[in-house]
């Protein structure tokens, strides 16, 4: 079992450095070989407000902070979620702070000045073995009828729908709540308990005054309010579902032509191999397999796609014509053929 190297460069890593010099400096290292996920504070107050929000995968942490040094803030870490503790990196020049950082539950730790290669070394490993942790933990469960790659392409797409909704802005979230709860038995039942309460608290009979006697008319304002915003919330989830379709759609329609194309590039390298090892076909089946190595252009598709649509089009257009026209006939000519008799000739 590896890691892919996609997944190592966009892991989420932290960089908690009191001198905002070190922080560019390290950011700079990460970024330019291609770490995609860092984010970095000067505040070492700030770590496990950010950890509980981010569940980063590394902290790159200086161990001598103004406020809160880099033992306290490791040991904060362990009494938030021992669980889910975080690969911390210490960050130090003193020799005699790096067992010290060891036994505080850092993985390991880089000597200052810094060096490039040091850093990425330190960094790729200890993230690598993170990553591969948390895949063997993740695997542990698994359907075994259920082959490793359905697996991982199960994960993938519950993480691209987790990073969606992660993504999405608080109104988008808003609307979203308000529709899932509009469709749930627990908004009928608030109702049912709602229209009840309202028609007995009306019915003066509680030695209360109505305050909306029948026919109800205030609230059947409020009511017609509530629909109205409802209708707005579905609308707009209908719309964030819309964008999401269509992005699945164009994956689907990338997916599709890649596969078509490796299965072409598969059958012209038979084709080669034939003809290399001297197998003969018959002319059938040369037809045949020239058809499947033909390479199909997606604009082509969509062009004969239309072309037949107009041409259904063109042909109903006829049809309808042509039965206007008999009817228009009929109408015409029926009157003469068989007159109608009046009745004084009845």
């Amino acid at each position: 079992m590896t890691v892919a190297e996609p997944d190592i460069l966009g892991a989420r890593i932290l960089i908690v450095d009191d001198q905002e010099l070190n922080v560019r400096l390290l950011a700079l290292i990460l970024s330019t070989a291609g770490y995609t996920g860092v984010a970095a504070t000067t505040d070492p107050l700030e770590v496990c407000a950010l950890q509980r929000k981010n569940r980063y995968d590394l902290i790159l942490m200086d161990i001598q902070m103004p406020g809160m040094n880099g033992f306290q803030v490791m040991e904060r870490l362990k009494e938030a979620d021992a669980d889910d503790y975080p690969l911390i990196l210490a960050l130090t020049a003193e020799p005699e702070y790096k067992l010290r950082a060891l036994q505080s539950g850092a993985k390991d730790f880089i000597h200052r000045p810094f060096e490039r290669l040091e850093i990425l070394t330190s960094v790729h490993n200890l993230l690598e073995m993170r990553l591969l942790q948390r895949e063997i933990a993740d695997h542990k469960e698994d359907n075994p009828a259920l082959s490793s790659v359905i697996q991982r392409n199960i994960r993938k797409i519950i993480q691209v729908r987790q990073k969606a909704a992660r993504e999405q802005s608080l109104q988008d979230r808003i609307a979203n709540g308000m529709t899932f709860f509009s469709g749930s038995m627990a908004f009928f039942y608030v109702h049912i308990v709602w229209f009840l309460l309202w028609f007995i608290l009306n019915t003066g009979h509680l030695g209360m005054v109505p305050f909306d006697p029948y026919p109800y008319g205030f609230l059947t304002m409020v009511v017609s309010l509530e629909a109205i915003f409802l209708a707005t919330f579905v609308l707009i989830s209908q719309n964030l579902l819309a964008k999401e379709a269509s992005r699945l759609s164009d994956l689907g329609l990338q997916t599709g032509l890649l596969t078509e194309h490796e299965l072409t590039r598969v059958l012209q390298m038979l084709r080669a191999i034939q003809n290399k090892i001297g197998i003969t076909s018959d002319e059938t089946s040369k037809l045949a397999d020239a058809d499947l190595e033909m390479e199909t252009k997606l604009e082509d598709v969509l062009s004969e796609i239309e072309r037949l649509h107009q041409r259904e089009d063109r042909s109903a257009g006829s049809g309808k014509r042509l039965i206007q026209a008999g009817s228009g006939f009929l109408r015409e000519h029926l009157p003469m053929m068989w007159p109608v008799r009046s009745k004084d000739e009845n």
